[in-house]
C-alpha cells in the first residue's frame, strides 16, 4: 500500500478526502430526505421520522485494548466500529440512522489507512442503511483512538429493555457463539509464530480453515433481520446483544429485570469451526460462548406461546435456559448434570 504521510495534505486535507468517501446514497431514500446538514457545516441538522423516539449510543476502540494492527486491517476497524454502535441500537428494537466519527490518528497513520477506514465504515453503513453525518480528526502522540456515536429511531410501544423478562419466560440466542474470541485466538497464534520464524519475508499464516471465525472477529454482522422480527412480530420480554459475553448478558437481564435464570451448557450453540479451534487450544467451546464476547448476537426473553409463533418464522434462535424467581440466582447446568453459579465473566475494562 502507498503510505502518504497525514502531514503532506493537513487534516483539512484529510477531511476533503473523507467526505468524498463518505458521500454515498443508501436505499433508504428518508436518511437523505430528513437530513438537512451534513458534514459541511459546524454540526449535522436532521429531521427525526414521523412518530419515532431517538435512540443515541456511543462507543469507543482503542488500538492495544480493541484492537492489534498486526492482523486488523484499517477496513475491518472501520467496519467494527460502525457495527457495533448498530448493534445497541437493533437490541432495543431500533434501526440506526446517523453517525459521527472521533479518530486520533498517531503519525504512523497514512492517509491510505484512512480512507481504508471510511471505506470499511461506508460499507457498513450501507447494509445497514445508515449515514455518517460528521466527526473528528485528531492527532495521537499515542495509539490509534476510534470513537462513534450514533442515533436511531424506533417506535416508542417496540423499544425493548433489559428490564423486561419475567420469570417462565424461556432464553434465548441468536445464531452461533463463540466464533469471535475463536478467531482472535487464531490471530493471536499466527502473530506468535510471525515473530518466532527466522525469515518473516517467507511466512504464511495458516488463516484458511479459520476463516469463518476469523471474519465473525473482524466483521461482525448485527441482527437487524432478527431484531425486526422480535419486534414486529413477536412479543418479548427483554433484549440485549451479546457484546461482553453471553455469561454477562444474562447477569444484566436478570439484574435489571429483578429475576433469576437457568442456562443449560448443552444447549449453547456453537458451530464446528469454533469447536475445533476451542480444541486446538484445549478449550471448552462453550467458555468461548460465555465469555467470549464480540458476537453482536441478540440474548433476548419470550413467553411459550410467543415462542410457538417465532419458531414458525426463523430457525435461527435457539433456547438456552428460562428466566426463574429472583431468589433462585442465576445458574449454569453442566452437560453432565452439574448446577454451578453462572459467573458473570467475559470482557470488563478496568478489571484487574
Amino acid at each position: 500500500m502507498q503510505h502518504t504521510d497525514i502531514s503532506t495534505i493537513g487534516e483539512f486535507g484529510l477531511i476533503d478526502r473523507i467526505r468524498k468517501i463518505i458521500d454515498v446514497r443508501v436505499d433508504d431514500s428518508s436518511l437523505h430526505d430528513n437530513l438537512l446538514m451534513g458534514i459541511a457545516d459546524d454540526a449535522a441538522v436532521y429531521r427525526p421520522s414521523q412518530g419515532k423516539v431517538q435512540l443515541f449510543t456511543t462507543d469507543a476502540l482503542i488500538e492495544g485494548i480493541h484492537f492489534d494492527l498486526t492482523f486488523t486491517s484499517f477496513m475491518h476497524l472501520g467496519w467494527k466500529s460502525i457495527v457495533a454502535n448498530i448493534s445497541d441500537i437493533i437490541a432495543m428494537g431500533g434501526t440506526p440512522r446517523y453517525a459521527t466519527i472521533v479518530i486520533s490518528l498517531p503519525k504512523k497513520i497514512s492517509v491510505e489507512m484512512i480512507e481504508d477506514f471510511y471505506r470499511g465504515a461506508v460499507s457498513a453503513c450501507k447494509k445497514y442503511s445508515c449515514l455518517i453525518v460528521g466527526g473528528d480528526t485528531t492527532t495521537s502522540m499515542a495509539n490509534t483512538m476510534i470513537s462513534v456515536a450514533m442515533v436511531g429511531e424506533a417506535d416508542e410501544r417496540r423499544i425493548k429493555y433489559r428490564g423486561g423478562a419475567t420469570a417462565g419466560e424461556y432464553l434465548c440466542v441468536t445464531g452461533h457463539l463463540g466464533s469471535s474470541l475463536a478467531g482472535l485466538n487464531v490471530l493471536k497464534r499466527e502473530k506468535e509464530r510471525f515473530a518466532q520464524t527466522p525469515d518473516q519475508h517467507a511466512f504464511e499464516p495458516n488463516l484458511e480453515p479459520y476463516t469463518q471465525a476469523i471474519e465473525k472477529h473482524l466483521m461482525p454482522k448485527p441482527r437487524l433481520d432478527l431484531s425486526k422480527i422480535l419486534t414486529e412480530q413477536v412479543t418479548i420480554g427483554a433484549m440485549i446483544d451479546i457484546s461482553d459475553g453471553l455469561a454477562s448478558e444474562v447477569h444484566h437481564i436478570c439484574k435489571n429485570s429483578g429475576v433469576g435464570a437457568v442456562v443449560h451448557e448443552h444447549n449453547i450453540p456453537v458451530d464446528s469451526v469454533t469447536q475445533k479451534i476451542a480444541g486446538e487450544f484445549s478449550d471448552l467451546p462453550t467458555e468461548y460462548a460465555l465469555y467470549g464476547g464480540e458476537e453482536y448476537e441478540l440474548l433476548f426473553t419470550i413467553s411459550d406461546e410467543q415462542y410457538n409463533i417465532l419458531d414458525k418464522l426463523t430457525n435461527d434462535v435457539t433456547i438456552i435456559g428460562r428466566i426463574t424467581d429472583k431468589n433462585k440466582g442465576i445458574e449454569l447446568i453442566r452437560e453432565g448434570g452439574e448446577r454451578e453459579p453462572l459467573r458473570f465473566g467475559g470482557w470488563e475494562h478496568f478489571k484487574l
